[in-house]
């Protein structure tokens, strides 16, 4: 019982630890790209309205990019169908 625990705690620390790395690697990517739009002579009138764009971007394929990770953490191995009636 003790090895299990121990192995799910190591299962989960990896796991956490790779949530981490990518968030931490799409806000960095996200803070890159702010900072380009910002020495970007072309959109200095649009500024508002691309950073807001640039931002929603990040967050959307940050979300999607979590979302299908945790899915892979406890995917449905045998999914049971529901009968029609």
């Amino acid at each position: 019982a003790e090895d299990r625990k121990t192995q799910a705690k190591a299962s989960f620390d990896a796991s956490m630890n790779t949530i981490v790395f990518g968030s931490a690697t799409f806000a960095g990517a996200g803070a890159v790209a702010l900072l380009g739009s910002c020495f970007s002579k072309t959109l200095s009138k649009d500024r508002g309205l691309t950073n807001l764009l640039i931002i929603t971007a990040t967050v959307c394929c940050w979300l999607m990019w979590l979302i299908t990770y945790m899915m892979q953490l406890h995917p449905l191995v045998k999914p049971i169908p529901m009968k029609e009636e």
